[in-house]
C-alpha cells in the first residue's frame, strides 16, 4: 500500500532527518506541504519533491490524497492540528515536547484512545543509542540497586544577551516546555518509571532580549531549572538543566549499591565503576540503537497499530514537566499526576 504523506512545517527536524528518511522508505510519497512561512515551504518542495505546496495546514489535511500527516510546528499547534487530523481520518506523527501543557496533552491522549488510527510522537534522540545496552546492564543488575540519578544538561546557548529571543523561550509557542526538561522526562520515565514527587527551582538570567522575527523580546522560560525529586520506585534525582552556562559535559550518572554508570547523550560508549575500578565499555555495533523513527511509524500504520513513544508515553513526560513548572511556580514540593 502506498502512503501518501503530508508534513507541516518544514524547518529544522523536518528538512534534516523525517523528509529525508521518509524518501528511503519504499511505498512512500510525499504529496503535500505547508509552512508557516509559505516561501520555506516551496523550497521544501523543489528540494525534496512534494507534488504539492498549500499556503495553511488544514489544506494539508483535506488533501484527499494524504493517508498521515508529520507535524513539526511548535507545541503551540500539536493538540489542534491532532484533533484536526484524527477528525479527517489521518495518521498522526507530532514531533515533540508534545503539547503546551498537562492539560493538553490528557485532551490528545483521551483523543488518541478514541480511534484506530496510528498516532506516535518523535523520541527523544538523547541517549538513544546507548539505551537498549544500558537497559540490558541494569536489568541484569550490574550496579546493583539503583539508588540515585544524577542528571547535568549545561550549555551556552542563552549566555549572549545580545541575542534574539528564541522562539523556544516563548511560552506562546512551547507552553511550559523549557529546555530539554521535557526531552530527558521522557528518558527518565523510559529508563526508571515516573516520579512521585519534585522539587524544582529556576531562574532567568537575562529577562528581556533583542527582538525575534515577531517583534517579541520577554524570555518567558526560565534559562537555568534545578530538580530534585523521588521516583515512584525509589531512586533519588538530581537534575541540572541550564542553557546559560559555559563550559560543562551532558551526561547522566547512575550510582547503584554495587556500581556506578555514566553515559552521555549521543557518544556511543558508557563508563562502568566497580570495586574502585573504572572501565571504558564501547557498545558494539549490534547493540547502537539507530534512528530509525520514521520507518517506525510507517510500518505501525501498515500494521494497524499505535506507535512508540506513545502518546500515553507523551501525557507521563507532559506530567514530569507540569510537577516542574508548578514546583517552580509555588516554591513547594510537587506530587505528579498519575496517569492512567
Amino acid at each position: 500500500m502506498k502512503l501518501h504523506i503530508g508534513v507541516i512545517g518544514a524547518g529544522g527536524i523536518a528538512s534534516s532527518r523525517h523528509i529525508p528518511n521518509l524518501l528511503k522508505i519504499d511505498g512512500v510519497e510525499l504529496t503535500a506541504v505547508a509552512n508557516r512561512r509559505a516561501d520555506n515551504a516551496r523550497l521544501a518542495a523543489e528540494r525534496f519533491g512534494f507534488r504539492k505546496v498549500y499556503e495553511t495546514w488544514q489544506e494539508v489535511v483535506d488533501d484527499a490524497e494524504v493517508n498521515a500527516v508529520f507535524i513539526c510546528t511548535p507545541p503551540i499547534l500539536h493538540k489542534e492540528i491532532s484533533a484536526y487530523c484524527i477528525a479527517k481520518g489521518k495518521h498522526v506523527f507530532s514531533q515533540a515536547r508534545m503539547a503546551l501543557d498537562l492539560t493538553e496533552a490528557l485532551d490528545m491522549l483521551r483523543l488518541d484512545e478514541s480511534t484506530p488510527l496510528t498516532t506516535m510522537l518523535c523520541p527523544a534522540p538523547n541517549y538513544m543509542k546507548v539505551e537498549p545496552y544500558v537497559l540490558e546492564l541494569l536489568g541484569e543488575g550490574v550496579i546493583g540497586d539503583i539508588r540515585h540519578v544524577y542528571l547535568t544538561h549545561p550549555s551556552s546557548q542563552y549566555v549572549d544577551p545580545s541575542k534574539p529571543l528564541h522562539w523556544r523561550q516563548r511560552a506562546d509557542l512551547q507552553g511550559i516546555n523549557t529546555l530539554d526538561v521535557g526531552i530527558m522526562g521522557e528518558v527518565l520515565n523510559k529508563w526508571f518509571g515516573p516520579l512521585a514527587s519534585l522539587s524544582a527551582e529556576g531562574q532567568t538570567w537575562v529577562s528581556d532580549r533583542p527582538q525575534d522575527a515577531d517583534g517579541k523580546s520577554l524570555v518567558e522560560l526560565p534559562d537555568s531549572v534545578t530538580v530534585i525529586g523521588r521516583f515512584e520506585k525509589g531512586p533519588i534525582l538530581t537534575a541540572l538543566f541550564t542553557g546559560a552556562v559555559e563550559g560543562g559535559t551532558h551526561s547522566m550518572v547512575i550510582y547503584g549499591s554495587q556500581g556506578t554508570l555514566t553515559c552521555y547523550p549521543e557518544k556511543t560508549h558508557i563508563l562502568l565503576s566497580r570495586n574502585g575500578e573504572e572501565q571504558r565499555i564501547a557498545i558494539p555495533d549490534d547493540k547502537l540503537k539507530p534512528w530509525t523513527v520514521e520507518a517506525e511509524f510507517i510500518r505501525a500504520i501498515r500494521q494497524g497499530t499505535k506507535g512508540a513513544p506513545s502518546f500515553r508515553d507523551g501525557a507521563l513526560y507532559m506530567a514530569f514537566t507540569q510537577a516542574i513548572t508548578d514546583s517552580m511556580r509555588s516554591g513547594r514540593r510537587v506530587e505528579l499526576t498519575k496517569i492512567p
